[in-house]
């Protein structure tokens, strides 16, 4: 939620360090690299990474006024200062601020939303500082850029995936000035999200939680941050890459011959390594299967197994069951462990 991030921002916090099961590191190079130098990717042969974009991130967008309401109210404060900008004074590390709590001392507000399987999961007792890990990261990030000692995160949980809602027909609009409603394109008619989120309240679907700066995390965190920025962003060299996306991002299809970095070699000796390693067990598999069938086929004191009548049982001499074995219609030799 709130505006595009900006070098090292709170968002991608979480991503620079590892924790984001959204994002990877390398993915957070890509853009900061193409924000500092556009045509960067491309004068690599890189492809960038798709805009961010799912139901849970339009539903997300959609309730973020309803919940800066909702935290207001149950806060008694009102919320200022939204979208505050704040950065180190080499504009390396960045954060925009959901907003600040009226009349504090710089106490945080920071707004999420989850689907209900989500917040289960992922949460802990309402009131705690037991979130989600990444969102630690975010707001100890903001803190430590804003000088605050405290936040208050605040999450209105979806009993249902918006995946689903949107299955269902509703679709979030928004018009000029960031005004949202919600839309059923099948029923026809528009909610408002702060009436929507009123009632899921009112359910008990609203929850706060407190954290404390915590600066010895803090520290850890910049200094990551810093390697990060020196070893990659201003060397140009991209971290190694956690999945296939960002392989295939790195190394899109060649229409020539192309040279790869020697991390890129390493990933592709283990490939190989792995399908001669495949080859091998299957092949050894089949020689293993012949062997036993050949046995049982040859052998005249096999026990009948009660379960099917067809299948010859294996069993250990302290009478454990190993496995079976039966002939098909066709005549094949079938074993099974």
């Amino acid at each position: 939620m709130g505006s595009k991030p900006r070098g090292i921002s709170a968002s991608r916090g979480a991503a620079v360090l590892g924790f984001s099961e959204f994002q990877t590191p390398f993915e957070i190079w890509q853009l900061i690299c193409e924000e500092r130098q556009p045509g960067f990717n491309a004068a690599r042969g890189y492809v960038l990474p798709p805009d961010p974009d799912s139901a849970a991130i339009r539903w997300g967008s959609a309730f973020e006024g309803a919940i800066i309401e909702l935290a207001a109210e149950a806060r008694g404060k009102g919320i200022i200062c939204r979208e505050r900008f704040n950065e180190t004074s080499d504009g390396i590390i960045t954060c925009h601020l959901d907003g600040i709590y009226e009349g504090t001392d710089i106490v945080i507000h920071e707004g999420k939303t989850a689907s209900a399987i989500a917040y289960r999961n992922k949460w802990g007792e309402p009131g705690s500082d037991k979130i989600p890990r990444p969102y630690q990261v975010q707001v100890q990030h903001q803190m430590y850029l804003a000088g605050s000692e405290e936040a208050v995160v605040s999450v209105l949980v979806f009993p249902e995936m918006p995946d689903k809602w949107e299955k269902d027909g509703w679709r979030t609009a928004s018009f000029d000035g960031g005004a949202y409603e919600l839309e059923n394109e099948t029923r026809g008619g528009t909610v408002n999200p702060s009436r929507w989120a009123r009632v899921l309240s009112e359910m008990g679907y609203f929850h706060q939680y407190r954290v404390k700066a915590k600066r010895d995390a803090q520290a850890a965190m910049f200094a990551a941050y810093r390697e990060f920025w020196t070893k990659h962003v201003l060397a140009g060299v991209p971290p190694e890459p956690r999945d296939y996306a960002d392989i295939k991002r790195l190394c899109p299809e060649p229409k020539s011959t192309i040279v790869v970095p020697r991390f890129i070699e390493r990933k592709i000796e283990e490939y190989k390594g792995i399908t001669e390693e495949s080859a091998r067990a299957k092949a050894r598999k089949e020689h293993l299967k012949t062997v036993i069938t050949k046995y049982a086929a040859a052998s005249g004191d096999g026990v009948i197994d009660d379960e099917s009548k067809e299948a010859v049982i294996f069993r250990s001499e302290s009478g454990d069951k190993l496995g079976s074995w039966y002939k098909t219609k066709s005549g094949s030799l079938v074993f099974r462990c």
